[in-house]
């Protein structure tokens, strides 16, 4: 199974409606024209508190969804899909990209682009 790239993003007025088809939005809004929305998973109040290793702390959220999302195009439970958007906030886009870079299963899954 070939890889689904991944963008993460702060402004979706890039991606034309010919594209957004063939695309999940991952975003807390709706979005008009993509082949699925999901909304995102508020922080966890425990992340990083507990130490390396601990199985809440571990994981973030958005990982949890991409699992998820990948998991449903290859199981076909989800119409085909070449990628995934992840909306942040301009603030947030550097640490969300670092942490989707140090995450093993989405590397493997997922082809991050700009």
């Amino acid at each position: 199974m070939s890889q689904l790239f991944l963008s993460v993003v702060t402004d979706l007025s890039d991606w034309p409606m010919s594209r957004r088809a063939e695309t999940v939005l991952v975003a807390d809004m709706l979005g008009e024209g993509w082949s699925g929305v999901v909304s995102l998973p508020p922080p966890s109040p425990f992340r990083k508190r507990h130490g390396i290793g601990c199985s809440c702390c571990s994981r973030d959220g958005l990982s949890m969804i991409l699992a998820q999302i990948f998991q449903e195009h290859v199981t076909g439970t989800r119409p085909a899909i070449r990628g995934v958007v992840v909306l942040v906030s301009t603030q947030e886009r550097q640490d969300v990209l670092q942490m989707l870079e140090q995450d093993v299963l989405v590397r493997a899954r997922y082809r991050l682009q700009d």
